[in-house]
């Protein structure tokens, strides 16, 4: 989410609905059988060429785990922007709904 507030108190109607979009194309994004395809390929590659290195090559271990590191990182992300668009989402219909009640005071 972004801003200082993590929580989404405060935010906007238009920031909630933003959210809710963002959140809403990351699982677009995550759902792509290409981009699961590439980020098992990135792991199966990676984890191949940690096994076929020799022990003495710690330096390009080390670069392999921090690719796989990034990807988890980059998955994490997007996992993160769903989150927020589902917390944003309940805002709106928790809104929609005391905005309702107060209607019918």
């Amino acid at each position: 989410m972004s801003g200082a507030d993590m929580s989404g108190i405060g935010m906007s109607g238009a920031e909630n609905e933003i959210e809710v979009s963002r959140g809403v194309r990351a699982r677009a994004i995550l759902d792509d059988p290409l981009v699961a395809e590439a980020f098992a390929a990135i792991e199966r590659e990676c984890l191949a060429e940690w096994r076929r290195a020799p022990a003495r090559d710690v330096e390009g271990r080390e670069r392999l785990w921090l690719m796989l590191k990034m990807a988890e990182r980059l998955r994490a992300h997007f996992e993160s922007l769903i989150d927020g668009g589902r917390l944003a989402g309940e805002r709106i219909a928790a809104l929609k709904k005391e905005r309702l009640a107060g209607f019918f005071r």
